[in-house]
């Protein structure tokens, strides 16, 4: 999965530092990430020497000895040399290795964070940086703000020998994964698992049992994995608002599509390697 980086280890324990020449600068406009190609045409990220003036960088984490740090007023960038552009945020885990897509994909949580925070949601006033943790602090009515995260549930229903298979009615994704979805108000991770299984393909479950949790930042979910035996009947309902398509699958006829850094690649590779205990 993207979080699985060894052996290098990831350091999120805040700091109030100031950048040095190589660590590594993030930068975000919409859905695209500033990246720079090399003079072997090869994209990095970019660092801090390659700027003239770049102020109020906000640091992030560490990577090993990488330090990472945000920048947020992409209009007041002045690079010396390279050549910089900015990409759909999507390239990364084509052009970079594993453990620095798990890099931006953090990095990008917390500049949604920042940038969604600027204002204080009780009173409305401009919050600042509290500099002994990672939060957001309202000067006016003392509200503190920590990052948010969103806990989602994905779950694989097997059928004795087979396991069920979805697809999206309307996302850009199109490959086949698993039922997923958000935890509401009020909900334990195991009923929000049996609901969305019910609402999405008209299914009832048993037996839910814990398979692994991933992290991905983009989003700021959570997402926490289950496998579920299958109650009663197995004729699917879907739910064609979510779902364009919900599809029994034998072990040897499971796709191989998906990327090998996502947990419904781990799960569907342990069903199909019998070891969805």
């Amino acid at each position: 999965m993207i979080q699985d980086i060894e052996p290098l280890l990831f350091d999120n324990k805040f700091l109030d530092e100031i950048p040095t020449s190589n660590d590594w600068i993030c930068i975000f406009s919409n859905e695209k990430i500033l990246l720079k190609k090399s003079s072997a045409g090869r994209y990095k990220l970019p660092i801090y020497s390659d700027f003239e003036k770049l102020n109020d960088l906000i640091y992030l984490f560490k990577i090993g000895s990488h330090k990472i740090y945000l920048f947020q007023n992409e209009n007041k960038i002045h690079v010396t040399e390279y050549d910089f552009s900015y990409q759909p945020f999507g390239i990364i885990f084509k052009v970079f290795p594993q453990w620095i897509q798990f890099a931006c994909n953090t990095a990008k949580h917390l500049s949604n964070w920042y940038r969604d925070n600027r204002y204080c949601g009780r009173c409305g006033s401009l919050t600042v940086f509290e500099h002994l943790e990672r939060a957001l602090y309202c000067p006016i009515c003392k509200n503190v703000i920590y990052p948010i995260i969103s806990p989602v549930i994905i779950v694989g229903v097997i059928d004795k020998d087979r396991l069920l298979l979805t697809k999206y009615a309307h996302a850009d994704f199109k490959k086949y994964g698993l039922i997923a979805g958000y935890v509401e108000i009020g909900e334990t991770l195991e009923v929000a698992v049996k609901r969305e299984v019910c609402e999405e393909v008209g299914l009832k479950v048993e037996n839910i049992r814990y398979f692994g949790s991933q992290p991905w930042g983009e989003n700021h979910i959570l997402i926490a994995g289950f496998f579920a035996d299958l109650k009663g009947s197995n004729l699917i309902r879907l739910d064609y608002e979510e779902l364009s398509t919900g599809k029994w699958f034998y072990r040897h006829e499971l796709p191989r599509e998906l990327s090998d850094t996502t947990i419904t690649y781990d799960m569907i590779e342990a069903f199909r390697n019998n070891k969805a205990y």
